[in-house]
């Protein structure tokens, strides 16, 4: 595969572009990651421990360790019954009980189906060592308590009933057997001829059948009376249906993530709004459902138990009616062994009760000893220690945040800054070459860049020239300021084919950014290349250059220009070979009308005979005629503006109002650029290496 070399060297310059932002603001991300660290560790330590117990259910399929008749059995139905238990473990139900017994509520259970497995883990989340599997422990026997309660109710009620129909089935026995005993002492009866065995047996068919009929009344009437004392979540047919188990799987997936978004959020957070209205909905959906079915059941179960309570009272009336064909008869001995049968049959029918009885009893005693289909495999034990509260973890994720964000941070003022940082903002914003860097002289950033070149602070400090950058090519023309000047001087002479501009203005957009020092170190620079050299001060409002060159300033140039004096009076030698200066002289009133004129042309044209280059210091441009005055009898204009301070607006505003008037613009000057925090703070001797004199 071919790479595309510009598009590799594209992405190494994007990459140091970025580290050149990053750099100079280097201690920002350093500073948030620092803050964030503390504030984390702070936390973390005040932060109460937390402690975990966990403790291990198994949750079989439920079936009958007896297999009785008309029982039910759900041993098919494991994932409804599954679900069903996991949902009484987080019901209020069940933590009430558990109040009740330890006094505590039950908070921070995290229950945990394993999959594929009947087991189901349970922990606790607690700031109190001892109570954590204390919960635990005691939510298992509440359940498993539960679960009992719930068998054995069935049975008992089953028992109940049954003994009721025991106790008058006796009663009514006893009557027969004395009514049998006395009619047969009374009569002496001991045979029955043919025809009265006929009727006998007919008789006894019939009885055969009531006894049959009552007890198919007697299971439909037990089942009836079971239904009606269980709650309908537990009717066999609403754990069986289809449609309530997904409705309660969907429940309780949706239930779980409540409960796990609970630990985050608040109650009245939107999303945990949305799943409760969920979780309310699919509730009263599952009620409805429950209702309806468990209604169905009932009505049906009532139906089965009244149509076999007709079919009995049916057949009783048939048997009372034989029995009157046999009182008819006046046959002592069909009477008598009717009687005998219909004893027979109510012994019957009272063994069959009494064997169900005995069944149900024998059932509810086996659920009474703990037959549960709920096993406690782990129980929860007291924990070790409090919970690892991932301070370390904290502490990493709190640093790459606070590095993150510091970085973010750095690139939005970036952003936000608009002022010229680099030749490439010249470039971008102006369309214009960058005739040189100057580094600031100001505070630290000058003494740091200054000492970097002569070894030692004290050294820097030693040299006047951090403080005083104005003569920095006179005093000190080996150190790298002086450099600067000399970088931007070649810029000047390369800047036209032919010829270099012989007169240059130099003005600013706003006051204060260094226009002065830069006309002062240029002459100096040009003067030691054995130029002749004019200074000439054209800010007639606020004048400085007398005060560099510690100068007389009572004449001028205003002194010229309003006819008081002559160019070679007002031209003044300095203390620097192959520098003069021409002062501004008096402040006049009127500084724009003195400086567009013929004189001003004239002197300048005759200065110009007698040396090589003429530098004019000039007011600053936004607000002030003067420099664009001045600017126009110019060969060629240079603009200094304060790198990293001055907005890029106020300094194309300036340079409109010069393209306005046809000057040309050599170039701009990024004087006071900050070194240690612009992207030249990678390499402060710019370029270049030098030898430097030892001054000690």
């Amino acid at each position: 595969m071919n790479i595309d070399e510009s598009q590799v060297l594209d992405e190494g310059f994007q990459i140091e572009k970025y580290w050149r932002i990053i750099k100079p603001k280097l201690h920002w991300p350093i500073f948030f990651a620092l803050i964030f660290m503390a504030v984390v560790f702070v936390m973390s330590s005040l932060k109460t421990p937390i402690y975990m117990s966990s403790g291990l259910l198994m949750i079989e399929p439920e079936k009958d360790i007896i297999n009785l008749n008309n029982r039910y059995s759900y041993g098919d139905y494991r994932n409804e019954y599954f679900n069903t238990q996991l949902r009484i473990l987080q019901s209020r139900s069940l933590a009430k009980a558990v109040f009740r017994e330890i006094g505590v509520y039950p908070s921070g259970i995290r229950i945990t189906p394993i999959e594929n497995t009947r087991l189901v883990n349970v922990r606790c989340i607690s700031t109190d060592r001892e109570m954590s599997p204390k919960i635990i422990n005691t939510l298992f026997e509440k359940l498993i308590e539960f679960n009992l309660i719930v068998k054995t109710r069935s049975s008992m009620e089953a028992s109940t009933f049954i003994g009721k129909q025991i106790t008058e089935l006796r009663n009514n026995l006893a009557q027969k057997q004395e009514e049998l005993q006395k009619y047969g002492k009374r009569k002496n009866l001991h045979y029955l001829s043919r025809s009265d065995s006929t009727i006998v047996e007919k008789f006894g068919d019939l009885n055969k059948a009531y006894t049959q009929a009552q007890i198919n009344r007697v299971n439909k009437e037990s089942k009836f009376m079971e239904l009606r004392g269980m709650k309908y979540s537990d009717f066999p047919k609403i754990l069986q249906n289809n449609l309530i188990s997904s409705l309660k799987s969907d429940y309780s997936k949706i239930e779980s993530d409540y409960r796990r978004k609970l630990q985050i959020y608040k109650e009245s957070y939107p999303e945990m709004i949305q799943l409760r209205s969920q979780l309310d909905t699919l509730q009263s959906r599952i009620d409805k459902e429950v209702k309806i079915n468990a209604g169905k059941t009932l009505r049906d179960a009532r139906t089965e138990y009244l149509s076999a309570k007709k079919e009995e009272e049916s057949l009783l009336a048939l048997l009372n009616k034989q029995k009157g064909v046999m009182a008819t008869s006046k046959n002592d001995a069909i009477y008598y062994n009717s009687l005998n049968q219909e004893v027979m049959n109510m012994n019957n029918l009272l063994n069959y009760l009494v064997k169900r009885q005995k069944e149900s009893l024998l059932s509810s005693k086996t659920e009474g000893l703990q037959t549960t289909n709920i096993r406690i495999i782990d129980r929860a034990e007291m924990p070790y220690g409090p919970l690892s509260n991932q301070k370390t973890r904290s502490l990493i994720m709190s640093f790459v945040l606070g590095i993150a964000l510091g970085v973010g941070l750095i690139f939005f003022v970036d952003f936000l800054d608009r002022t010229f940082k680099t030749s490439e903002d010249v470039k971008t914003f102006l369309n214009l070459p960058t005739l040189g860097i100057v580094p600031s002289s100001e505070g630290k950033s000058g003494l740091s860049y200054y000492s970097y070149h002569y070894g030692n602070k004290a050294k820097a400090a030693s040299k006047g020239v951090v403080k005083s950058i104005e003569l920095i090519n006179f005093r000190d023309p080996e150190c790298p300021f002086a450099e600067h000047y000399r970088s931007i001087r070649t810029s000047i002479q390369l800047s036209t084919p032919k010829s270099p501009p012989r007169i240059i203005s130099v003005s600013s957009a706003m006051p204060g950014e260094g226009k002065t020092a830069t006309v002062v170190n240029l002459a100096i620079s040009f003067a030691q290349l054995g130029k002749k050299i004019v200074v000439i001060d054209g800010d007639l409002r606020k004048p400085r250059i007398h005060k560099i060159f510690k100068l007389k300033n009572t004449i001028g140039l205003s002194s010229f220009l309003a006819g008081r004096s002559k160019v070679s009076d007002i031209l003044q030698k300095t203390h620097i070979n192959n520098v003069f200066v021409a002062t501004s002289g008096p402040i006049p009133p009127n500084p724009a009308e003195l400086i567009d004129s013929e004189v001003m042309s004239t002197m300048l044209d005759k200065i110009l005979e007698k040396v090589d280059f003429i530098f004019i210091d000039t007011p600053p441009l936004i607000g002030i005629v003067d420099p664009i005055l001045i600017g126009t009898q110019s060969d060629g204009m240079i603009l200094v503006t304060w790198g990293g301070k001055t907005r890029i607006d106020n300094v194309q505003k300036a340079k409109e109002e010069i393209d306005k008037f046809g000057i040309r613009l050599l170039g701009i000057v990024l004087n006071k650029v900050d070194f240690k925090r612009s992207e030249y703070s990678y390499n402060y001797n710019y370029g270049y290496s030098y030898k430097y004199k030892d001054d000690d």
